[in-house]
This record gives C-alpha cells, structure tokens and sequence, in this order.
C-alpha cells in the first residue's frame, strides 16, 4: 500500500503525489484521509503541542494576497527603506525617515527629525541638527506632571521654559533664541524676562500684585528686613562703629570688624590732613626752638673790700654770673580731655 508514515514531522510537504497507488485496495481510502486530515490539522495548528487549536475561521485571503504578504514580510528591514515593512534588529531598533501616526502614551529615548501635527505642515518639534537646539511649539492644556529634559528650549504660545525648566509665561514664540521674554503681552510689556542676561524686570503696576510659593524670595526678604540687616546696612566697609562695650559688632549685627586707633583719637580728614594718615604723641618735651622767648632780670653789685676783685671808685667791673637752675625737662601731658571707647572699623561683609 503506498501510504505515507503519519508521523508528527509529516507535514504537507512529505504528502506523496503517486499515493494512493492502483494497487492499494479500496478500503486503504479511509488511512489516506486520516493521513491527509492529520498532515493538515498539523500544518496549520497555529502553536506548539497537542493543545494548539489551529484555524478556526475561513481563511479569506486569497493565494495572491497570502503569496504578496509573504513575499513583503521576507523583504522587511530594520533599515528606512521606502515601501518595505520595519521590522527590529537583534537590538531591537529601527531606523525611520518619518514616522506619521498618533502617539498615545510615553516616548522614552533619543528622538531625531521633527514631528508635524496632524496636517502634516504645521511643525510642532524643529529638532534642529543634532537635537541640541529642539525647540518645541505647542498649546499645553490641563496639568503638566513629570519631569522634562530638553535639549535647548521649550516654547509655546502661553507657557514656555529653557533647558533649565526656568519658566516664563506669555512668551512670544516668535522672538529668537535668548531673546528678551515677556510675562504678560499687554500694550508696553511692563514686566519680561532677559535670559541673556537672566535678569527680570518690572515696570508700573495698577492694582495689587501677589506672589506666593516664591522659592526663596521670603528668607531673602526677611533677611533684608531684620535689625542686624538694617543696621549693617548702616555701616558700609570701611565704617568706624564706636562703643563703650567691647563687644566685637560682628556678633551684634554681622560683618567683619578689625579694632582700630587704639590710644589714638579721631580727626577729621581735611586742612591738610589725609584720611589713615597717624601722627601725634601722648606727650612731648619740648625744645629750645618751641620755647617761647623770654629773659631773666638779677641786681648784680661789684664791691671793692677785702677779699673782692670789685673796681675802685669810678672805675668798671665785669662778670658773667648765672641764674640758678629750675625745671626737670620732663615731657609735658599732650592730650585734651579726653573719655576713652573701643573703636572698630568694618572691613568686609
């Protein structure tokens, strides 16, 4: 009889053409329609192991379609290749010129190329070069959550921001990069954002202003605003501050102090006096020149006796006699009334 062996590697392709033979005997029919049954129930199971349930619906297509979907699965390519299906390589990426669909969900990795709406002409993504300058254009609507790493900038009608997520509202897409930016559009831009040189500026405002959840802007405003603050205000570097109290000011309302002029008093820059010059001394002796000019007077009486040299009657005598000694020559108090403080100088912040 020629039947083939109903194996489980016997698929259609292992079906003999010659069988069954002239010789086979009617009855053998009914094994070469198991044969046939089987072969096909195990060409088409769909799955491995006895549990695959296979085809279960007409198959429609028809031998054209089938043979052109096999022929177009066979050529696909990970490749951007016109008219070819993707597939994914050993990786599992790649390669499109431009993708055209509707993207529900999260895109996770390296993007390059731009994305256009739905007309296919608006540009929402100008990606640039090399993405390092992506500048994105969009209508942002409800809550915006998560994090966001851009290449560059983030620009769109109401809410815009740069690489560094620093936001700015109402910008004016179409302003050039680093641009000045402004918060509000009204008729004289009163209030916008320089992020060249990262500065914000305010005009006039009519009605009240309220900023909350600043970050930061509290503690520098009641920094600004506690005694310390104020008085040190009051005292720039370079400051005198005077006290009876030896207290260092640094500990009483900041700065940096250094104590300055001790045993020396303060005189006003001025009249041929330069500030920081020092001169002057406690005490002084003073000498012949700043002595005032002045002269002694004594009754000198040349006699002619025993024992004297004096001259005789109507004749002259001459001596040169001192007056006795007075003074010590010590060094006179050189200093005015006087009440002594501590004196410090600020030097630094």
């Amino acid at each position: 009889m020629g039947l083939e062996a109903n194996t489980s590697s016997t698929f259609i392709s292992g079906l003999a053409p010659s069988n069954p033979t002239s010789n086979d005997n009617v009855s053998d029919g009914d094994n070469h329609i198991r044969l046939i049954k089987a072969v096909l129930q195990r060409t088409f199971k769909g799955g491995t192991g006895d549990s695959a349930t296979g085809l279960t619906g007409a198959v429609t297509a028809t031998h054209t379609e089938l043979n052109a979907a096999a022929t177009a699965v066979d050529a696909a390519t990970n490749a951007s290749t016109a008219n070819t299906l993707v597939k994914r390589d050993a990786s599992g990426n790649f390669t499109a010129t431009v993708i055209t669909s509707n993207i529900v969900g999260n895109l996770i990795g390296d993007m390059q190329g731009d994305i256009y709406a739905h007309n296919g002409v608006t540009k929402i993504l100008d990606n640039g070069t090399d993405g390092t300058d992506a500048t994105l254009t969009a209508n942002v609507t409800g809550n915006l959550t998560g994090t966001a790493q851009i290449a560059s900038a983030v620009d769109a009608p109401s809410v815009s921001a740069d690489k560094n997520h620093r936001m700015v509202f109402g910008e004016d897409i179409t302003q050039t990069l680093n641009a000045t930016e402004y918060l509000n559009k009204d008729t004289d831009n009163s209030f916008h954002y320089n992020p060249s040189s990262n500065t914000l500026t305010a005009g006039n405002f009519s009605g009240a202003v309220a900023l909350t959840n600043v970050t930061g802007l509290q503690a520098a405003l009641n920094a600004k605003t506690t005694q310390a603050a104020v008085l040190l205000a009051a005292y720039p570097i370079g400051s005198i501050y005077t006290s009876v109290n030896a207290t260092n000011p640094s500990s009483l309302f900041g700065g940096n102090w250094e104590a300055f002029g001790e045993g020396r008093m303060l005189l006003g820059a001025g009249g041929g006096y330069t500030a920081g010059d020092t001169d002057g001394s406690a005490t002084h002796t003073l000498t012949i020149s700043e002595m005032p000019a002045h002269s002694h007077t004594y009754t000198l009486e040349n006699t002619r006796g025993a024992g004297s040299l004096g001259a005789g009657n109507g004749d002259s005598s001459f001596s040169t006699p001192n007056t006795s000694t007075v003074g010590s020559g010590a060094a006179h108090n050189n200093m005015p009334p006087y009440i002594v403080v501590y004196i410090w100088k600020r030097i630094a912040d």
